[in-house]
């Protein structure tokens, strides 16, 4: 919970859709795009702006997925 207070300021900015990739993430990650489309139900264009806003306010980090490099795993960014 200590990333959750860390961060409390920027959810403020944040959309539903985004706050609820992000709770996603909280709970199982790293995932990939379309693992996250699966499991929030949300639609890929809308997943996307999140995961951009999320990368924006420096609360995911993105690499490359080890099992398909064409493809990107995200992930709550590491605390400091």
């Amino acid at each position: 919970m200590a990333q959750s207070t860390r961060n409390a300021s920027e959810f403020g900015d944040l959309t539903p859709s985004a706050k609820l990739v992000h709770m996603v993430l909280q709970q199982d990650s790293p995932l990939t795009q379309s693992e996250l489309i699966d499991r929030t139900e949300l639609s890929s264009r809308t997943v996307r702006n999140a995961l951009d806003r999320l990368e924006t306010a420096e609360l995911v980090d993105k690499n490359i997925c080890l099992e398909d490099a064409r493809k990107r795993v995200y992930s709550l960014q590491a605390t400091h």
